[in-house]
């Protein structure tokens, strides 16, 4: 068994009444959470051991999920609409699932997305954000536009539609990857099939209404400056989905906000990329605790 299909194995799936979320809980029970909010259309072991072992060490709890209409989680059909409060309010049920009342958020792309709803929306519930490789606001015409090498690539994509056999789909997820990532660190090819395996191993479909949710979601631009958590923004300089002005924009609007920004890095979370950062992050999650309490 590969690593990625024993990751793949954990987990329970959680009943929240009106959505049922695959869900990962590991780490002490008394320690602080952090929680992995995964991207558009990516199940949570998409946050590989690279990411949660060092977490696990620190002494934190760790918890990943397959948010839903993707993974094993409740699937969706194209006529129940839902956008990113549906999403946060189901991170905050699985907080309470497991008796947990304030967390760090840690959310790429999409589930930085999410992040940023919570800490607006519910603040008391955020210790600190980290926010990955995600946008204030998709669409929003103040901020650029993905680059158009890209647009052209997935425009392909959607009229070719995915192959019909497994190992064709394998491929396609893996191309997919490989579009979206940089050149500050090598593509690595053989895990992300280890993931493309996992993912149809676990219910995957080509399309979700992530994307429907992401651009549908009202834009938190003008908002930025009501977020109260310590936050941490991180951000590749070659990512073809949201150029680096959207970490910026995250970064002046939100107060007291750090930007790092990765030379080169495209629109991912390489393995190699948590051993460079992990320092500046173990940081970041302590300022939680001193955090004061928000009412």
């Amino acid at each position: 068994m590969s690593a990625a299909e024993s990751d793949h194995a954990r987990g329970v799936l959680v009943d929240l009444g009106h959505v049922s979320l695959w869900a990962d809980m590991e780490g002490p029970p008394d320690a602080e959470v952090v929680v992995l909010l995964a991207g558009a259309d990516s199940p949570g072991f998409r946050w590989t051991r690279a990411v949660v072992d060092p977490l696990l060490a620190a002494g934190y709890r760790v918890l990943r999920f397959d948010h839903r209409d993707c993974g094993r989680s409740t699937r969706f059909t194209t006529d129940d609409a839902y956008g990113l409060a549906d999403l946060a309010a189901d991170t905050l049920g699985l907080l309470d699932h497991f008796d947990v009342a304030r967390a760090h958020l840690v959310g790429r792309s999409m589930g930085g997305m999410v992040a940023q709803v919570i800490g607006l929306d519910d603040p008391q519930r955020v210790l600190t954000l980290t926010l990955i490789s995600t946008t204030p606001g998709a669409g929003d015409e103040r901020l650029p536009d993905p680059s158009d090498e890209f647009v052209e690539q997935m425009i392909g994509r959607i009229f070719e539609g995915p192959p019909a056999d497994r190992e064709g789909r394998e491929r396609w997820i893996v191309d997919l990857h490989r579009i979206l990532s940089g050149a500050s660190h090598p593509f690595e090819a053989e895990a992300q099939l280890e993931l493309a395996r996992a993912e149809l191993d676990t219910g995957w479909v080509a399309e979700t209404g992530h994307g429907v949710a992401v651009h549908s979601s009202p834009s938190r631009l003008d908002r930025l400056q009501e977020i109260v958590a310590p936050t941490l923004v991180i951000h590749g300089t070659a990512d073809p989905v949201y150029p680096p002005a959207h970490a910026r924009a995250l970064a002046d609007g939100i107060p007291g906000s750090i930007l790092v920004e990765v030379e080169g890095l495209g629109h991912e979370f390489p393995d190699a990329l948590e051993a460079e950062i992990w320092p500046t992050l173990k940081l970041h999650l302590s300022t939680g605790a001193r955090w004061p309490d928000i009412d």
